[in-house]
């Protein structure tokens, strides 16, 4: 069973939560989007090594005749 992080609720000051950012400025976009590939793989369950396949036949389209 998973404990509840009680440090979510402390007071910092803004030199402390400043250096606490993910998404920080000195950043790259490249890392920021990897973060959140990472961050998206454990909300959803997905093995970030091996993706599952997109369905391409999902979708069907038909010409309306006017």
């Amino acid at each position: 069973m998973y404990k509840m992080d009680k440090n979510i609720g402390k007071g910092k000051s803004f030199e402390k939560a400043e250096n606490d950012k993910i998404f920080g400025p000195a950043v790259s976009s490249s890392e920021r989007l990897s973060q959140a590939w990472h961050l998206t793989c454990m909300a959803y369950g997905i093995d970030p090594m091996n993706p599952p396949k997109m369905e391409k036949n999902i979708s069907s389209t038909r010409k309306h005749s006017l």
